[in-house]
């Protein structure tokens, strides 16, 4: 019997003996209720979202190859100071007999840390799926090498789209990569050990990458100790490395975590996303998990996506409660030739970061709110199917400058496009260009490439219908974006 099949036997028995205390029916209903709480899919919006490596830094307190690594380990201190070194997510070891692990060292992290936790551990069984979200996990590890094609993808499919948690699939082999991809694995780990074997390489990520498919996030695990294994495994295509026992064996976690990210030669520019038209928490929480950096809340009443000011605040207040500050976007009330003392009394009311004005406000009436709502942001929208008066935008005051397509009917959502080629000019004059109309996950790669946006903005093709957004539109439309970085301006050509 190799290790895989030692640990999965002795983890057969702990299930049949936790399915004794605990009943499935009860475990499924506290699993759901903490999983209605929680933010859909954060642990790939973690490992999407800007441009430098992304670390799971792992709790592990002992290996079945090496022994005890920190036996008497503190989780929550670990927690906090993976945290404050920047790892984009932690993994929690909670397998009993081999690795000395626990579900309580992972309900401590989650009291401790607000980034993504993973579960890892060696996962069958629906039960323990239910046990991983009720314990406060928000992704969990699935062995292709430990599960037949039916049961990987029915516990994928009941992790991603019933309890909206993330699965990381992990494989070692090219027939494992190929069974991850036939499952529908957004998430994919290379584990560079041999869990029959316990023999470790590297050359297993470089080998298996270009197997994976383009939008698939991938991962690798184990063996990675410096900032070269990261350059390399990341110039073969991986965004995110698993780390435990180089961190775990660390005096000084944090730090370490800060040095194995380190500065990139150029830390490439980035486009913002705003998702426009929140009407609900599930909207909110949905771009929000697919990583958006701004949420436009609509406040002209003859907008289909029209919201109340009662509703905007509360979703932004349960957001703030929920979110932890490096995944919060930017709360954005959008105003159509509105009263100023209206605007100042909804934004204070509803604690916006910033207010967008979508109507004929005139540049003095721009400046004049500018100068008397403090920090708050100000966005002007302007039409983008006319020709541009580029020195009057230079000379604007606000903070960025949307271009949109014009309906004076709907005041933004047209679905229509705006001219790239205008916009395209504005934004090599102006430090903040937002382009909107009518951009979707289809069509948005072009428009970064053509107009090099601060940020790009998307409702309508977003819905389902007007004022009903699609969960994975949203997605679609930010994994696109996050796609489309902006190189340096010495005509190198897009990824």
């Amino acid at each position: 019997m190799n290790f895989l099949s030692e640990i999965i036997a002795a983890k057969q028995r702990r299930v049949a003996a936790a399915k004794l205390h605990v009943p499935l029916f009860a475990l499924k209903v506290a699993a759901r209720k903490r999983r209605d709480g929680a933010i859909a899919h954060s642990l790939r919006a973690a490992l999407s979202r800007g441009q430098r490596a992304k670390l799971i830094a792992e709790f592990k307190r002992r290996s079945p190859s090496k022994g005890p690594i920190r036996a008497d380990a503190d989780p929550a201190s670990l927690a906090m100071h993976y945290e404050s070194g920047g790892a984009a997510a932690i993994s929690v070891l909670t397998e009993e007999d081999y690795f000395g692990g626990s579900l309580d060292d992972l309900r401590i992290v989650r009291e401790t840390a607000s980034c993504p936790i993973l579960r890892k551990d060696f996962i069958f069984d629906e039960f323990q799926v239910y046990e991983s979200a009720n314990a406060g996990a928000d992704a969990l590890l699935l062995i292709v090498a430990a599960l037949d094609d039916k049961t990987l993808t029915r516990l994928r499919t009941l992790a991603e789209d019933e309890l909206g948690m993330d699965a990381l699939i992990e494989v070692h082999t090219p027939d494992e990569m190929r069974r991850a991809i036939d499952c529908g694995a957004d998430i994919i780990g290379v584990n560079n050990r041999d869990l029959t074997t316990f023999g470790l390489s590297l050359e297993t990520s470089i080998e298996l990458a270009s197997m994976a498919p383009a939008n698939a996030v991938l991962l690798s695990e184990s063996g990675i100790g410096t900032r070269e294994d990261i350059e390399r495994l990341r110039a073969a295509g991986y965004q995110g490395f698993l780390i435990g026992e180089t961190l775990m064996r660390s005096y000084d976690p944090a730090q370490l975590l800060r040095d194995l990210v380190g500065s990139p030669p150029y830390e490439l520019p980035t486009v913002s996303v705003k998702i426009c038209g929140i009407t609900n928490l599930d909207y909110a929480r949905a771009a929000i998990s697919a990583g958006a950096d701004m949420l436009g809340f609509n406040f002209y009443e003859q907008s289909p996506r029209f919201v109340t000011p009662e509703t905007a605040g509360a979703i932004i207040e349960d957001i703030r409660a929920n979110t932890s500050s490096g995944q919060r976007p930017l709360m954005i009330g959008v105003f159509v030739n509105a009263a100023m003392e209206h605007i100042f009394n909804i934004a204070a009311a509803v604690k916006l970061d910033g207010v967008q004005l979508h109507g004929d406000e005139t540049t003095e009436f721009c400046e004049q709110l500018k100068n008397h709502y403090g920090q708050g942001l100000v966005y002007k929208a302007i039409n983008g199917s006319e020709e541009l008066d580029l020195k009057t935008l230079v000379e604007h005051p606000a903070d960025a400058i949307l271009i949109d397509a014009f309906d004076p009917q709907l005041r933004g959502g047209t679905g229509h496009l705006a001219n790239w080629t205008m916009a395209g000019k504005a934004s090599q004059l102006l430090p903040r260009i937002i382009l909107a109309g009518g951009l979707s996950p289809e069509n948005v790669r072009d428009a970064i490439k053509s107009v090099r946006p601060f940020a790009v903005d998307a409702c309508s093709s977003l819905e389902v219908s007007p004022g009903k957004k699609s969960a994975k539109r949203i997605r679609e439309f930010v994994d696109a974006v996050r796609m489309s970085t902006l190189q340096p301006a010495t005509g190198a050509e897009e990824n």
